[in-house]
């Protein structure tokens, strides 16, 4: 089963004990792809069609505990989206029943915004934003790249939902994908602060525990990268002056060094592994570090010069 599936399993198993919320949770689930019929018998049908079994199993639940409404759950075969098995849940509405419901703006003509009624407090736009997911969103495994995003077929809803995502400090972009909107988060901080508010509480661990030991292996894979580049970049300055001490040496002018530099030219042949720091330590007086890289630099400067005027 994928990240994504287990997340909205979870989501789907939450039922909010305070009724504002089921009913938050709710408009966001038929908002995105809430029908209403109107039937010959002066009834009415509320239709949703959802993509997993879980999220059509909390539709049902959220309308008989909310509504008392008996709702039937149908499998549609039809294939959408390389998708050939979706969900289609539906309860028939009364006259009365209509008028409790007719804040939800489910019809085709409402034009899928957001009623502001319905998520005046923090915990029902939290439940909103459940909803939202659960029938629209995605989230990649967190091995991978961070992704999470929610995919819709209304560019002024869409807007709406920026708009929303906001007011939790969540920071997600809007691109178009063919005929679809998508809105989407990239930033890790930002995908656990969504599963947080959400309520995904297990998937938020696991996404955590991932991306700790993600940033532990990069860490580790720079400082070994930088590690091996110092050495490097060690091994290749001590040979290039092993060579210079070499070719005075054959010319017998190794000598002529001052006394400093003609120390630090023996010690270099002597113990050509040995960082500048541990040369350092080897000469009387002892020097530093950066005085050893100080006259390692005027023994390179001095043995050129020596060569160079050889070659005249």
């Amino acid at each position: 089963m994928s990240f994504a599936a287990d997340v909205r399993n979870e989501l789907a198993r939450i039922i909010p004990d305070k009724e504002c919320c089921r009913k938050a949770e709710l408009h966001a689930i038929f908002v995105t792809n809430g029908q209403e019929f109107t039937m010959p018998n002066e009834e009415y049908l509320l239709l949703v069609k959802v993509e997993n079994a879980a999220t059509a199993r909390k539709v049902f639940q959220l309308l008989k505990k909310t509504y008392y409404l008996q709702a039937n759950v149908e499998i549609d075969n039809k294939k959408r989206f390389n998708k050939t098995r979706r969900y289609k849940v539906s309860a028939v509405l009364d006259t009365e029943q209509k008028k409790d419901l007719a804040d939800f703006k489910v019809s085709l003509n409402a034009k899928n915004i957001i009623n502001r009624a319905w998520v005046s407090k923090s915990c029902c736009r939290k439940a909103f934003l459940r909803g939202i997911f659960l029938n629209r969103g995605f989230i990649s495994k967190p091995e991978g790249n961070y992704h999470l995003e929610i995919v819709l077929n209304n560019s002024k809803l869409a807007s709406e939902l920026i708009k929303f995502f906001s007011k939790f400090d969540l920071q997600a972009r809007i691109v178009q994908r063919k005929q679809q909107i998508v809105i989407y988060i990239k930033e890790s901080e930002q995908i656990v602060d969504f599963l947080r508010i959400t309520g995904a509480s297990k998937a938020l661990l696991h996404f955590e525990n991932i991306r700790i030991l993600k940033s532990m292996r990069n860490t580790v894979n720079r400082q070994v990268n930088c590690e091996t580049a110092n050495l490097a970049k060690t091994v290749e300055a001590a040979v290039r002056q092993i060579e210079l001490v070499e070719k005075l040496s054959m010319n017998e002018k190794l000598e002529n060094l001052a006394a400093p530099l003609n120390e630090i030219a023996h010690l270099r042949v002597s113990y050509p592994d040995a960082t500048l720091r541990e040369l350092g330590e080897m000469l009387n007086p002892p020097l530093s570090k950066s005085g050893v890289a100080y006259h390692m630099r005027r023994l390179e400067k001095k043995a050129n010069e020596i060569i160079e005027h050889e070659k005249k």
